[in-house]
C-alpha cells in the first residue's frame, strides 16, 4: 500500500517556508456533509481537547522557535483552523497570536491566517484580526442553493445568510480599516450541478478578489456514481470558472487553481515528474520550498490532513508530540520522503499523456487505492483533460502563442 522509503536519509534539511495548520478548536458549530473529519470516517478530533489551552499554544511556539533556529527557516505561516477556529474566545485568540509574535518574532517572519465557516463575526473579532494582520479565508460554496446543499448547522438549518453577511463585513473592513488591504479569500467545494459562471459572478459581486475552488475529497477507489456526477462535468465546472475569469480580465482577481495552471504552462523538462520505478533519492540535501504540518489542540503534530481521502494510508502516518520531539527530527521522518516520491511520480497510465507536465498526476490523495497505493491516475483525470484542452484553446483564441503551448505539452 505504501511507497518504498527513500534509500538514503540525509542529515541536511532545508525548508524555505513552513506552513503550520493549528487546530485551535477541534469541534464545529455547523455540520457540513462533506467534512473530511466529522463525516468521512476520521473521528480523531473527538478524542482531543475541544479548545487549545494557552499552555499548549506556548509549547507549540517554543517548538517552532527551536525548530526555525535549527533549520534556519526564515518564514512561517500559522493558519488557525478547526473545527471552527472562531468558536474560540476572541480574547484568547488575541493572546495566542501575542504568544507566537513574542516568541517567534525575533527568529522568523511570522504571518497569520484563519479559515472560518463565516458564521461568527463581531466587532471584537474584526479588531483583533486587524491588530494581528490575519488573512481570513471564508468557506462559502456560492449562492444560497449551492451553499446550503452541504453547509447546514447541526439542526439542518441554513447557514447562508450569516456567512454571506459576515463575508460582506470582512470585505468592507478590508477596504476601510485593515492594514495593507488584507482582503478576505474564499474556499468553495465544487458541485458539478452548480453554474460556475454564476458562482464566480456571485463572489465577485460580494467584492471577493481571491478565490479557491476545490474538487470534492475523493480517492481512486471512490469513483463516481450515477449520471448527475461525472468527471467530465467537473472539468466543465473548472472551465466555466476559467472562462468567467478570462471574460472579466481583471488582474486584481486571483483564482488559485487558475494561477497554478498558468504557472505550470511555464515548466521545463527538469520539472517533469519521475516514474515510480525511478524513485527519487535525496543524496545530499532535502529542500522543500514549502512544508505543511498540522498541529492539533493537544500539541500533537502530523502530516497534512489534505491526505485524509487516502484514509487507510493516512491512519498509519506518524505523529509526534511537540513536547518531546524536535521539529527537525519529525521532518526527517521517512514519511516526508514517501510523500515527496508519491508527488513526483507518475503512474504507468499517466506516462504517455500529453498533459503530464501540466497535471503532474494530480493531488496524490485523489490517486490512492487500496490495491495500488498512489500508483494510479487521479480519479479526476478526465476532469483535468477536459479543462486543460479547453483552457488552452481559449488562451490561443485570446492571443497566447499556440506554438509555446505545443512545446510545453509535447511528448
Amino acid at each position: 500500500m505504501a511507497l518504498g522509503r527513500a534509500l538514503v536519509q540525509t542529515q541536511h534539511l532545508t525548508v524555505d517556508r513552513l506552513h503550520i495548520v493549528f487546530k485551535v478548536v477541534e469541534r464545529c458549530n455547523i455540520n457540513c456533509t462533506y467534512c473530511y473529519y466529522f463525516n468521512m470516517g476520521d473521528k480523531t478530533p473527538l478524542q482531543r481537547p475541544p479548545v487549545v489551552s494557552i499552555d499548549s499554544a506556548a509549547c507549540v511556539a517554543n517548538w517552532l522557535v527551536a525548530g526555525c533556529r535549527e533549520l534556519k527557516i526564515k518564514e512561517i505561516l500559522i493558519s488557525f483552523h478547526g473545527g471552527e477556529p472562531m468558536m474560540l474566545n476572541p480574547e484568547k485568540f488575541d493572546s495566542i497570536c501575542c504568544v507566537f509574535k513574542e516568541r517567534l518574532g525575533q527568529t522568523v517572519d511570522v504571518h497569520f491566517g484563519v479559515q472560518t465557516n463565516g458564521t461568527i463575526l463581531t466587532d471584537k473579532w474584526l479588531s483583533i484580526l486587524s491588530k494581528h494582520r490575519v488573512n481570513v479565508g471564508v468557506s462559502i460554496d456560492g449562492g444560497r442553493t449551492a451553499h446550503d446543499r452541504y453547509r447546514l448547522d447541526h439542526q439542518g438549518r441554513s447557514t447562508f445568510e450569516r456567512t454571506e453577511q459576515n463575508l460582506k463585513e470582512l470585505v468592507k473592513a478590508a477596504k476601510d480599516c485593515l492594514p495593507n488591504d488584507i482582503s478576505p479569500s474564499t474556499i468553495s467545494v465544487i458541485d458539478c450541478r452548480n453554474d460556475y459562471t454564476e458562482v464566480y459572478r456571485y463572489l465577485r459581486g460580494l467584492g471577493v478578489r481571491r478565490m479557491s475552488f476545490l474538487l470534492p475529497d475523493r480517492n481512486f477507489d471512490d469513483g463516481f456514481i450515477g449520471s448527475e456526477e461525472t468527471p467530465r462535468k467537473y472539468g466543465e465546472s473548472l472551465f466555466r470558472l476559467f472562462e468567467a475569469w478570462m471574460t472579466e480580465d481583471n488582474p486584481g482577481v486571483e483564482v488559485r487553481f487558475i494561477s497554478d495552471f498558468l504557472r505550470k504552462l511555464r515548466v521545463r523538462e527538469e520539472d517533469i515528474p519521475v516514474p515510480p520505478n525511478k524513485q527519487r533519492i535525496f543524496l545530499t540535501k532535502k529542500k522543500w520550498t514549502r512544508q505543511v504540518l498540522i498541529i492539533h489542540s493537544d500539541g500533537i503534530a502530523s502530516v497534512s490532513d489534505s491526505y485524509i481521502p487516502a484514509l487507510p494510508w493516512y491512519r498509519n502516518t506518524p505523529q509526534c508530540d511537540v513536547r518531546d520531539t524536535s521539529l527537525r527530527d519529525f521532518l526527517m521522518n521517512g514519511i516526508f520522503d514517501e510523500i515527496e516520491c508519491a508527488t513526483r511520480s507518475l503512474s504507468a497510465k499517466c506516462q504517455p499523456c500529453r498533459w503530464r507536465r501540466i497535471c503532474k498526476g494530480g493531488d496524490i490523495e485523489n490517486r490512492f487505492s487500496r490495491e495500488n497505493g498512489f500508483n494510479n491516475p487521479s480519479v479526476y483525470c478526465e476532469s483535468y483533460l477536459f479543462f486543460f484542452q479547453n483552457a488552452c484553446n481559449l488562451l490561443v483564441e485570446n492571443g497566447y502563442p499556440a506554438d509555446y503551448i505545443q512545446e510545453i505539452v509535447a511528448n
